[in-house]
């Protein structure tokens, strides 16, 4: 906020609050003034100000240079008096307005130098945000990719295996099979052996009951 020196001699009143100070309703909300009015009026305040000291200092030293080369001792004695501290006054408040200027401009640009570095540090740290949301996004996608195949390899070997296993059963089953009927070939043998003999030796026995 600039505050420039209260003038002594002129009676100008000087600008003293350049700063802007935003609005406060009773709701609480706070109203933003508008920047460039509040520019253009502190802008003029200072011009206004700045030209009444000049106008002043420069009717002051007119008179103070006219008087002091005066024939009249009274006008001299008034010129070295009353006139001169006056210019000087007058003299270091323009001075020191300039001055004031100088070092609000300079404090100007040490805050947008400020900002200027703070909003470059803060776009940096948004790029390496956006960047590692960018690498997130990249993985979650590429995790997908991969949760989808080791679920779809999953699916194909669950179905293999129902596949295999449903195969294992009608080879068990065939194996069954072939056991009974190679048990059921085998006893059909023996009992037909069985029976052969036993016929073959009651023919005997009735040839030889005819013999005698």
């Amino acid at each position: 906020m600039t505050t420039i020196p209260q003038t002594t001699m002129s009676g100008a009143t000087a600008p003293t609050g350049l700063g802007a100070t935003p609005m406060v309703s009773d709701s609480c909300q706070i109203t933003v003034p508008d920047y460039s009015v509040l520019r253009d009026q502190n802008i003029k305040k200072i011009n206004d100000y700045y030209n009444t000291l000049l106008s002043s200092y420069t009717k002051n030293y007119s008179d103070y240079s006219k008087q002091l080369t005066s024939n009249n001792v009274n006008d001299r004695t008034y010129a070295s008096t009353t006139l001169k501290p006056k210019v000087s006054d007058y003299n270091s408040q323009i001075i020191n307005l300039s001055q004031t200027m100088i070092n609000n401009v300079n404090q100007d640009n040490d805050l947008i130098s400020a900002q200027k570095n703070e909003l470059t540090s803060k776009m940096a740290k948004i790029d390496s945000i956006m960047a590692n949301i960018k690498l997130l996004k990249d993985k979650d996608n590429e995790m997908s990719i991969l949760t989808n195949a080791r679920q779809d390899s999953l699916n194909s070997t669950k179905t293999g295996a129902e596949d295999m296993q449903f195969t294992t059963y009608i080879y068990i089953g065939i194996s069954i099979l072939l056991v009974l009927l190679i048990i059921g070939l085998i006893m059909y043998l023996v009992y037909s052996n069985y029976k052969t003999p036993t016929k073959i030796n009651n023919n005997l026995y009735k040839n030889i009951a005819t013999n005698n």
